[in-house]
């Protein structure tokens, strides 16, 4: 209710419902932008641009019933939309190099890729990360997850199995590895 509210001043033309949205969901959503792909920079662009593009078209806008899922969906557009165009232009010019490197940023980001089981993760394919990150990591159902991305809720079930087995035999046996990431997640999805 105070979420829907804040979305009717953000229609009204009010800055600050816009920074509440910003402030509540832009690191949960930088999260979610890098389970679909791992791209610091192209997903900071996406989230600016999301909340630019909400900002200039804030009076033609619907009211959402969970204002999280409409920002991720959005972002999630935005997202594919901006790899169809980078493949686009790689395509057209071959030798320039592909933007969607891997850039670390701080020490901290370069000890979360030298862990196995973040290492595992990305191994994964894009559609099996994104997936995992939305069941796993945002706790949503699979009506939610079968509304935000149009698949069949067989197939989101059966894609995250694959991922899950396949984490299974890549980290055989490393169960130290896998627990305090675990719990950090659990204190994670509290937060949010």
């Amino acid at each position: 209710v105070v979420e829907q509210e804040w979305w009717r001043r953000l229609k009204a033309g009010d800055q600050a419902a816009l920074a509440f949205f910003y402030e509540r969901y832009a690191d949960w959503l930088l999260k979610y932008g890098l389970s679909i792909v791992y791209n610091r920079d192209l997903v900071r662009d996406a989230l600016q641009e999301l909340f630019v593009s909400i900002w200039e078209r804030r009076q033609t806008l619907g009211e959402p019933d969970r204002v999280n899922y409409y920002l991720m969906a959005c972002l999630r557009r935005r997202i594919l939309g901006d790899l169809r165009a980078e493949r686009a232009l790689t395509e057209e010019f071959p030798d320039e190099p592909n933007g969607t490197e891997v850039g670390f940023e701080d020490e901290q980001a370069l000890a979360v890729r030298n862990s196995s089981l973040d290492k595992a993760i990305r191994s994964l394919p894009p559609r099996q990360q994104e997936l995992l990150f939305m069941r796993f990591f945002e706790g949503m159902s699979y009506e939610n997850m079968t509304e935000l991305t149009g698949l069949d809720n067989q197939v989101l079930r059966n894609t995250i199995h694959r991922a899950i087995k396949t984490l299974r035999l890549t980290l055989a046996g490393r169960v130290e590895l896998m627990l305090p990431y675990f719990v950090g997640l659990l204190s994670l999805t509290h937060c949010l």
